[in-house]
């Protein structure tokens, strides 16, 4: 639907075209007087000529739509009378909407019928306009052959305070669209209805939003020049057809659906939903919804829901079914209308207890390798690919529980003085290498003695080549650095001291 373009010129309000010096005066003023006078009939005329022919010079091929009085579909004449003034001018009579309102129906219709009928065989299009504001039965509305159904501006002005007219117009769009008809919603003067009737699915739209009444030269001038005739039949899927597609995959959803209303009530539920609520869904809907929680879970549940209403908002609540011992993931999500009213909740749920089982079975993979970590007599720890450290496991009496960036600062703080800027400086300027790295340090033990350990790390790429992390592992080297010390103080001594060279040569 393009409610943008609007390609049916209407001429409602025509005295003042038809002598642009007359005051301008609408229709509810001159057509009554013209019926009262006997005038209908040659301003009809007038109207039919001067229009057809003036728009023989618009652009592309718009359609003209004119309005006729409902006395005058008394008159069994009326098709031969319009017929004889518009083929003279030699505008195409498929370009050609007539428009009559509801009261054009009251009392014995079979002529107005008859005169439709006739219409709709030369290709000229009937449209019943202002619908909603007469009596138009609908056993009418779907004997006579209307292509067309416009609804009367009053509704569509009130759209965006009142809900009620809403419900009016979509009722009307889903109605006509539903026997076939192009509908046609009147009076649009804002973004914002435009828009709501865009979300409502009708076709075309018409009302100073998109050009006011103008003399033919203005409308010349103004008119698209890709402007094209109004569809004989509706584009848009009606309501009630959108109505069957969406219930169609409501119940056929691989996830749990539910909706409630402002009351918290249940108003429909799939079968997956019922199931895992474990009643049939004939026993859910209208009851509240956390009637059929366990009692554990309803206080929860009901204050989610009216936090989600209140702040028009989507949450989410874990539900565990004991019984079956399966878990939920339970979205909750605020619905509303076009205008931002809220209307009810939509309320999906997703079984998650693989996910559920998966993260308990990692939990105790980690737990595990956490124990072996401090039974092991080396400190694992990790670095980004820019080098900082982002952890490093619990070791020199760092509790479990301690926070990673205590942790890695425990460790900076331990580092001998004269050796924490030289590691850094080391640790930089091997980063660009991407090669395992090695480095040793002395740092200060609980038991208040310096110890030398070797920080080791070996670079971890990605599949695509790209480093990713730095792996590392600190061990304690203090033993081989007293034995190293031994063994390079035993080499200075004199050649001479046999005991010493024997032990020597053990280390050689």
């Amino acid at each position: 639907m393009d409610l943008s373009n609007e390609s049916v010129v209407g001429f409602e309000v025509l005295a003042r075209w038809v002598d642009p010096a007359l005051p301008a005066i609408g229709p509810v003023q001159f057509i009554p007087a013209a019926e009262r006078y006997g005038l209908i009939g040659p301003l009809t005329r007038q109207i039919l000529s001067k229009g057809c022919t003036e728009a023989l010079q618009f652009p592309g091929e718009p359609i003209l739509a004119f309005n006729l009085s409902p006395i005058q579909f008394r008159d069994p004449d009326l098709f031969d009378f319009v017929i004889a003034v518009i083929e003279p001018t030699g505008f195409p009579l498929r370009r050609v909407h007539i428009e009559m309102t509801e009261s054009a129906l009251i009392g014995d219709d079979g002529v107005a019928l008859t005169t439709v009928q006739r219409f709709k065989s030369v290709g000229i299009a009937v449209a019943l306009d202002d619908f909603g504001t007469g009596f138009a039965s609908l056993t009418r509305l779907h004997a006579f052959p209307f292509e067309t159904l416009k609804i009367d501006a009053s509704f569509v002005q009130t759209m965006e305070t009142d809900p009620g007219s809403r419900k009016i117009v979509a009722s009307v769009i889903g109605l006509g669209q539903s026997l076939g008809m192009t509908i046609v919603a009147e009076g649009v003067e804002t973004e914002q209805q435009a828009t709501i009737l865009r979300r409502l699915g009708c076709d075309i739209a018409q009302g100073w939003l998109f050009g006011k009444p103008a003399p033919a030269p203005e409308i010349v001038r103004s008119f698209p020049s890709h402007a094209g005739g109004m569809p004989r039949k509706s584009t848009c899927v009606s309501p009630l057809q959108r109505f069957h597609q969406l219930e169609a995959l409501y119940k056929d959803a691989p996830i749990a659906l539910g909706f409630a209303d402002l009351d918290l009530r249940y108003v429909s539920v799939n079968d997956r939903l019922a199931q895992i609520l474990g009643l049939p869904a004939a026993d859910i809907v209208g009851h509240p919804v956390s009637e059929k929680l366990p009692a554990r879970h309803k206080m929860a549940m009901t204050r989610l829901l009216q936090r989600v209403i209140d702040e028009r908002s989507i949450k989410s609540h874990e539900y565990s079914d004991r019984a079956s011992g399966r878990s939920y993931l339970i979205s909750c999500q605020c619905v509303c209308d076009d205008v931002g009213d809220a209307i009810g909740l939509s309320i999906a749920a997703i079984d998650i207890t693989q996910r559920k089982a998966a993260q308990v079975a990692l939990k105790a993979d980690e737990e595990h390798f956490r124990r072996s970590v401090e039974l092991s007599p080396n400190v694992a720890w990790a670095a980004k690919p820019s080098g900082e450290v982002d952890y490093m496991s619990p070791a020199l009496g760092a509790g479990e529980a301690s926070a990673m960036a205590d942790r890695i600062t425990d460790w900076y703080a331990r580092m001998h003085e004269q050796d924490r800027a030289r590691v850094r400086q080391e640790w930089l300027a091997w980063l660009p290498s991407q090669q395992p790295f090695s480095t040793e340090f002395r740092i200060k033990w609980n038991d208040g003695e310096w110890r030398w350990v070797l920080s080791r790390a070996k670079p971890f790429f990605n599949s695509r080549g790209h480093l990713e992390r730095w792996y590392g592992v600190i061990s304690d080297i203090s033993d081989q650095k007293i034995l190293e010390a031994t063994v390079a103080r035993m080499a200075s001594l004199p050649q001479e001291n046999a005991p010493a060279a024997q032990i020597l040569k053990l280390f050689r």
